[in-house]
């Protein structure tokens, strides 16, 4: 766990330095030079680092660690001072025996811990209980030592390195390319419930939908990018394998000279009608709306002797449909 007692907190404090000087890593010192009585140094620190985090990682880990929004690391902000920060705790079997915070900005980094030194447990994992004291030193170490010494400005945050992009108001580095953990696909879905049809979902309510999947580099976990409405992660649950579809009864006619009236009655299912449609040898004569149960007629004018072809659709609002065929036989 963060904070736990493999490591010293100097060690951590230094590395989120790391951080804060943008991946440059500095061994601890406590001694800065040593003289003896004439004067002479005899030893004396050397400002040296070593580039062990690439620049664009360590700023976009500063920028992560910054976000300020509000109920969710709110409370860990220093007023007027842009800082990252990142909290943890050591657990002694299911309570909390410790809290741990880091506080960091391009001029300083600040860690405290707070725990028993018996390593009882203390009984709270809010690690909000210490940033009042984080924010108050913090808040005076920057605005009243180090902006006096020229060590830090008000507004000061890190340089940030070319290449790295925004995608989505996110940030990537130059050499993440969104096209390489990602493809398209189709997808099935219910146009009624907007999400993946199942067995039971009748093929008339069925769209397939190119989608957009993601695949992250570092968990390996899928996601699935869809238009808006639309939920890949569930299923149908609209239909029911045992709704009743429409019904269509027999097809019968009547004419007067060339004119011919077909005339049908149609039921609703479990759900309620929505539309008809009457063709004859293929050509639409009737296409419209119906809301109801009950006869539904269309009139055609035939010249020509022989058979010909009728056909009537029904579908409901769930996009169940019927279909019947019949004939009309002109002398």
């Amino acid at each position: 766990a963060i904070g736990a007692c493999g490591t010293k907190q100097t060690e951590l404090v230094n590395a989120y330095s790391t951080l804060a000087r943008m991946g440059v890593q500095k061994d601890i010192s406590s001694v800065i030079e040593v003289k003896n009585s004439q004067g002479e140094t005899l030893k004396k620190w050397k400002d040296e680092g070593k580039q062990v985090i690439d620049s664009q990682s360590a700023y976009i880990v500063n920028d992560i660690l910054s976000d300020r929004t509000p109920g969710l690391h709110g409370w860990m902000g220093v007023n007027g001072v842009r800082t990252s920060a990142k909290t943890g705790t050591s657990d002694k079997g299911s309570q909390p025996k410790d809290l741990w915070i880091i506080n960091y900005s391009p001029a300083l980094v600040m860690g405290m811990w707070l725990g028993n030194s018996d390593t009882s447990v203390i009984g709270t994992s809010a690690s909000n209980y210490g940033m009042p004291v984080i924010r108050s030193v913090m808040e005076f170490a920057h605005t009243q030592v180090y902006a006096k010494e020229g060590k830090w400005k008000s507004g000061q945050w890190y340089e940030r390195p070319s290449g790295i992009q925004t995608v989505n108001g996110e940030l990537y580095p130059s050499w993440w390319n969104k096209r390489q953990s990602q493809s398209t696909e189709k997808i099935t879905f219910d146009k009624v419930s907007k999400k993946k049809a199942t067995n039971c979902t009748p093929d008339g309510a069925k769209e397939e939908i190119e989608v957009t999947k993601i695949i992250d580099p570092l968990t390996k976990k899928e996601s699935i990018t869809v238009p808006s409405g639309y939920d890949a992660n569930a299923e149908d649950d609209v239909h029911k394998c045992d709704d009743t579809k429409p019904q269509i009864g027999a097809i019968s006619y009547t004419n007067s000279g060339k004119k011919y009236t077909i005339s049908v009655d149609v039921t609703a299912g479990t759900w309620g009608l929505s539309a008809i449609e009457i063709t004859v040898d293929g050509k639409s004569i009737k296409s419209s709306e119906i809301t109801s149960s009950g006869k539904q007629t269309a009139t055609v004018e035939l010249d020509t002797a022989g058979s010909h072809t009728v056909s009537v659709t029904v579908r409901d609002s769930a996009y169940y449909t019927a279909t019947s065929s019949g004939s009309i036989q002109v002398n």
